[in-house]
């Protein structure tokens, strides 16, 4: 029997469970001012705000890898459970940098200095992953070619190396 069918999926309903409910859990940890000092040898009420943001971001990507899990429930094959491990991982450092990109100028929406909206926009980078991707795929196409017309190198390929 295929280990997927055995407790794959069981195991990545929890996975993505702890994910959400821990995710909920951190951020009110870090918002009560529970958690103080250093953890890990990082300053953790330096760096509160974007373990939020981080948090946020987790929650909206395993919000969304359960609602995908369970929409596909029946197909769900062994090359997926590496997309539902990795979603909560990566949604948790984009939100991160998508606060920071907001805040530095870079992408033009702009984000009120509540913390509400922040982790508003954290969490909608988390669920929208996918097209936060594309999104900063266009940008760093925009900022280092000088046109907007996906030609990296100028050979109208992309990063693909020319022959």
């Amino acid at each position: 029997m295929d280990p997927i069918h055995r407790f794959g999926k069981q195991f990545i309903f929890v996975y993505l469970l702890i994910w959400f409910v821990g995710s909920l859990w951190m951020m009110a940890l870090l918002g009560s001012g529970t958690i103080q000092g250093k953890l890990l040898g990082v300053d953790v009420t330096l760096y509160h705000e974007y373990a939020c943001f981080g948090f946020a971001g987790a929650l909206g990507g395993s919000l969304y890898g359960l609602r995908m899990f369970h929409e596909h429930y029946h197909d769900l094959t062994t090359q997926w459970v590496y997309w539902y491990l990795m979603r909560p991982v990566l949604c948790f450092g984009s939100a991160i940098i998508t606060i920071i990109l907001f805040q530095s100028g870079i992408l033009l929406l702009q984000v009120g200095d509540s913390m509400a909206a922040r982790i508003s926009v954290a969490f909608l980078t988390g669920f929208g992953y996918g097209k936060f991707m594309e999104k900063i795929r266009a940008l760093t196409t925009t900022f280092f070619s000088g046109s907007g017309n996906n030609s990296g190198n100028g050979n109208g390929n992309g990063d693909k190396p020319q022959p």
